[in-house]
């Protein structure tokens, strides 16, 4: 059926509503996320080439949590307004119910629901892998990646590896004055070398750091096997970036994967993904009576009470999810109660604001018409 002029309004409405909300709330998360890559960066845990494409990759894994509560919002702040203004008063006199909102909500928030379950079952976990993929790449690409001069690095890939270089060359080919301490059991290495320098096997294409002019420190000073070495060349071996290990984690697997899985996160992760676009749905219900405010009240009125009343059921969404993965809820419950709670919660405010015949006399409607 066509859109008629009303619901033309409310959608137009609704739509600069929630992306007004997205754009906010997508600032705010990426400012934070590009502060803490900064400091991966600044750290020489990551490259400063692939920050773009890690904070681009993470706008859509926030824009799936941010669709849901943003729909809410913006359900809550139009209705809210046509409230105060007293349209809202004008459109009951005419004849527009509670029926005709909610199927002009609806028609905004299904297409909306479709486009977050593609967000959610098929984009996010393929953002997630490939973030984790680049993090992975960039471990192996070398250890020395990120290093500043003056500043002591950890290395990535190596535990217990630490670089100083005092100072690099015009084209920074070249260290000079480099520190490298290693620690493997319970022994101690270090080398202090003039100059280093990367260079490539052109046999195994194995990558090695040349130090030139230094010296080996092995074991403690005071042992009985403290030994000194002097070299004018010494190769360290450097990690292969052919041997990228993607760190296994539930929320990279494929969707596909986890349909028909038997294990309790698989199962978890695949209930946790289907419950953004049932959350939207639910959340745009709940919206139609909390958005309720008289005039003196103003459209923020119950503002406050649908943002805590969100806090709450994400965070026992989260709740839920562990519980589950954990074994401590029964499989065939999953964290579907959580969504139940809200579903009770919306027919509640529902009842109170409508009446307990506003169904009844929605379906006898609908049926004459």
């Amino acid at each position: 059926m066509p859109l008629k002029v009303l619901d033309r309004y409310l959608i137009r409405e609704m739509l600069l509503t929630q992306m007004a909300v997205i754009l906010v709330l997508l600032l705010i998360i990426l400012g934070g996320m590009l502060a803490r890559l900064l400091g991966e960066v600044a750290e020489g845990r990551i490259p400063a080439d692939v920050l773009p494409v890690i904070l681009a990759l993470g706008s859509f894994r926030a824009l799936i949590l941010l669709l849901p509560v943003s729909l809410f919002l913006a359900v809550m702040l139009t209705l809210g307004r046509l409230h105060k203004d007293s349209e809202m008063a004008a459109l009951k006199a005419c004849g527009v119910g509670y029926g005709r909102l909610f199927g002009t909500v609806m028609a905004i928030t299904l297409p909306l629901s479709v486009l977050l379950a593609v967000l959610s079952l098929y984009v996010g976990p393929w953002t997630t892998l490939q973030v984790d993929e680049i993090r992975a790449e960039t471990a192996q690409r070398s250890d020395l990646m990120g290093i500043t001069p003056g500043r002591f690095l950890q290395a990535g890939s190596v535990d217990g590896t630490v670089f100083f270089v005092e100072s690099f060359s015009d084209d920074r080919e070249v260290m000079h004055n480099v520190f490298i301490q290693r620690r493997q059991g319970g022994d101690t290495e270090v080398v202090v070398a003039r100059s280093a320098e990367q260079q490539i096997d052109p046999g195994s294409g194995q990558r090695f750091l040349v130090l030139r002019d230094g010296h080996r420190y092995e074991g403690s000073p005071g042992d009985a096997d403290f030994r000194i070495i002097q070299f004018a060349t010494h190769g360290v071996r450097m990690p292969d970036p052919r041997a990228v290990t993607v760190r296994s984690r539930t929320d990279n697997v494929p969707t596909a994967d986890l349909w028909g899985s038997e294990r309790l996160e698989h199962r978890a992760e695949l209930q946790w993904r289907l419950a953004a676009p049932l959350s939207m749905l639910l959340l745009a219900v709940l919206a139609l009576p909390l958005s309720y405010t008289s005039p003196r009240q103003g459209r923020f009125a119950k503002l406050a009470a649908g943002v805590g009343i969100y806090v709450v059921y994400a965070q026992m969404q989260m709740v839920s999810k562990d519980w589950f993965a954990d074994g401590d809820t029964p499989a065939w419950l999953g964290m579907w109660w959580v969504h139940l709670g809200l579903v009770v919660l919306a027919l509640v405010l529902l009842w109170r604001q409508y009446g307990s015949f506003w169904m009844l006399r929605g379906w006898r409607r609908a049926k004459l018409a």
